[in-house]
């Protein structure tokens, strides 16, 4: 069996006296598509967060490749070059143009040279559909183009997991579309990824696995045809209704 690339074991963190994640065990593995879903609050940006250490777990274990997240003799800032992550409100760098967004971390972190980062950060811009924009001034774009340099930017890292906070929550609706297409691409080419999402159609058709959130805890966990079709608890048979029409 294929070892899980990502293990989290009894993870719990507060936020002063409130708990919003109440000891969680799940497994993400190697080329696999993993969708959490939930209302808003039942700690699904938490949980995301924690797997990068944008938020510090209070209690538990977060295994990457081998190495502890949490052990703080762990190089954190090593693995985060490994953990790709897109966040709702684009987080681009607004004095830079679209190219140099796309640049920075390769050059700061990998050491490549301006001409080589340039090179694969034109290649992920083509794969977005914006090597036009290279030069653009990130301003003036819209915001799914802005997502999607985003997502172009984490990839120029080549990480080995790719985190996605609600990528569509800030869009328009007219500009999601376009953002979904370029995370089912890198679905289809075998990115592990772990997306949470309001964006239930799209959660149906890319994930590999679903993962029902509420009040801090796992409630269900299944294929999407067993959590869509078949959902075995009340709680997420009652979420899934407001979707389902």
């Amino acid at each position: 069996m294929t070892k899980p690339i990502i293990e989290i074991r009894n993870l719990t963190k507060n936020f002063g006296d409130k708990e919003i994640l109440k000891g969680i065990n799940l497994d993400i593995n190697p080329n696999e598509v993993v969708t959490i879903i939930g209302s808003s609050g039942s700690g699904k940006t938490t949980l995301l967060r924690c797997l990068n250490l944008l938020n510090e777990p209070t209690t538990g274990e977060i295994i990457f490749e081998d190495s502890n997240l949490i052990d703080p003799k762990t190089d954190i800032d090593h693995l985060r070059m490994h953990i790709g992550m897109v966040f709702q409100s684009f987080n681009l760098f607004n004095n830079k143009n679209v190219l140099d967004n796309c640049t920075l971390a390769p050059m700061k972190l990998l050491g490549y040279d301006k001409v080589k980062a340039d090179e694969i950060a034109l290649n992920y811009l083509e794969k977005v559909g914006l090597k036009a924009f290279a030069n653009m001034d990130v301003n003036t774009l819209s915001g799914g183009q802005k997502q999607r340099v985003a997502i172009a930017r984490a990839l120029c890292m080549n990480p080995k997991v790719m985190l996605f906070d609600e990528p569509t929550s800030a869009l328009d609706p007219e500009l999601v579309g376009e953002v979904l297409e370029v995370i089912k691409s890198l679905a289809n080419e075998g990115m592990t990824m772990v997306i949470v999402t309001h964006e239930m159609a799209f959660a149906r058709e890319i994930s590999d696995r679903i993962v029902f959130m509420d009040n801090g805890v796992i409630a269900e966990e299944g294929n999407p045809e067993q959590i869509f079709k078949n959902p075995k608890e009340e709680r997420t048979k009652a979420f899934l209704k407001r979707f389902n029409s």
